[in-house]
């Protein structure tokens, strides 16, 4: 079997044309590896591992651009390419390639899903770190950035959100409206502790 001739048909992608009519889609990592440039003549075991090889750069390059839109948890990758049924040892593999290229980075993952929890919704901070869990992030990288989340942060979150609902509700008797605020805020991941204290200075 020969490779005739190379064409580029993306960023990184190449579409290699075969003597015998078949054209295999690869990536230019593949042929970088595997010498493709220069080995013309291919044996029927070398040709299955460019294709296996292939296959693993198409499912490494989707979950890149799946990251692309945005910053993503290892186990939404690895979620992710589940649901493309991607066998579990080419999942570890394309893991742990984001990971040494930076693409994935739990670290900075957390770092940017509480800076923008707290500037983009009313979550407290046991709601945050809930959800950083779900993610499966470690209890070491969520504690590394917790003072994100310090009392101070928290204490003015509290006072939006009460000062929004005090304007809204001018008619609610004020014991309901803090029953109902307290309950609201509860919900919402803040410490019971300075729920009480926001809602003392505020009534």
């Amino acid at each position: 079997m020969k490779i005739e001739r190379f064409e580029k048909i993306g960023k990184d992608k190449y579409r290699l044309y075969l003597d015998n009519g078949e054209v295999i889609d690869t990536y230019d990592e593949v042929i970088l590896k595997n010498d493709l440039l220069f080995k013309k003549e291919i044996s029927p075991s070398f040709y299955q591992r460019i294709l296996l090889e292939s296959k693993l750069g198409e499912q490494y390059h989707a979950a890149l651009k799946y990251i692309s839109v945005r910053i993503r948890s290892t186990k939404e990758i690895k979620d992710y390419l589940k649901r493309k049924n991607v066998a579990e040892e080419d999942i570890e593999q394309i893991v742990q390639k984001l990971t040494l290229n930076h693409a994935l980075d739990d670290d900075y993952f957390c770092e940017c899903f509480i800076k923008d929890k707290l500037r983009f919704t009313t979550m407290g901070e046991y709601r945050i770190v809930n959800e950083l869990k779900k993610h499966e992030i470690d209890n070491q990288i969520i504690e590394k950035y917790m003072e994100l989340m310090n009392e101070s942060v928290m204490r003015e979150k509290i006072k939006k959100i009460i000062e929004k609902q005090m304007k809204s509700n001018r008619k609610l008797d004020c014991q309901k409206l803090r029953n109902k605020l307290y309950h609201q805020l509860l919900g919402l991941g803040y410490s019971s502790s300075l729920i009480v204290e926001v809602l003392n200075q505020s009534f």
